[in-house]
């Protein structure tokens, strides 16, 4: 796991992310992150076709959700949250970047309120954090908080200390290899495990 290291900033004043380029990053790594759903739907249909599992013949997906037991229909909802980015959102902007994929684009960068870099385990947090209050419908109350306060935080920069920065991290670094391949990989993984076994145990 990365450690915390200050970081110093691009600018002596820093200049916090305004609503319209954080919004239109997070478009894009949203966009990214659905990749993997789409990965996991193709390597589905390729093991239907070598004839490792095979789908429930004619049932439709609310039937297919009715049969699964408790445990699992909770595996699927988590899944489903992990396939929304948190993991790679983590991955990426713990990185040298400091920045999603989206966030480079919109040449944005996060750190904590004291100008470092944050651990792989805080970003991960931050970023699970926002997926949460995004499924509970809290995304509103954090355009709010954006628009409202001084450094312009989301409800999820509040819960790790963080803030977005315009501008490029100093003095910044590249993407090592391992962080993209856990950032696709494991997502990928997971959502594939998780939706053999929800299929497999539906009778």
């Amino acid at each position: 796991m990365a450690s915390t290291q200050a970081v110093p900033s691009a600018h002596s004043v820093p200049s916090f992310a305004g609503l319209g380029r954080r919004a239109a990053a997070y478009v894009i790594d949203l966009l990214i992150a659905l990749l993997t759903l789409l990965t996991v739907s193709l390597a589905m249909r390729g093991l239907r076709e070598l004839g490792v599992w095979a789908l429930p013949q004619g049932m439709e997906p609310v039937v297919i959700w009715n049969s699964l037991t408790g445990p699992m229909k909770l595996a699927i909802i988590v899944t489903f949250i992990i396939s929304l980015g948190p993991i790679y959102l983590g991955f990426f902007e713990a990185s040298g970047w400091q920045a999603s994929i989206g966030k480079r684009i919109f040449n944005l960068y996060v750190t904590d309120t004291t100008g470092c870099r944050l651990s792989l385990g805080r970003s991960l947090g931050r970023s699970l954090a926002k997926m949460v209050f995004n499924l509970f419908y809290l995304a509103l109350l954090s355009v709010i908080t954006i628009l409202a306060t001084n450094k312009k935080q989301a409800l999820h920069d509040f819960a790790a200390k963080t803030v977005v920065v315009r501008g490029r991290p100093v003095p910044g670094g590249s993407l090592e290899s391992w962080r993209i391949a856990a950032a696709f990989g494991i997502p990928f993984v997971w959502t594939l495990i998780t939706f053999l076994a929800a299929f497999q145990s539906v009778d």
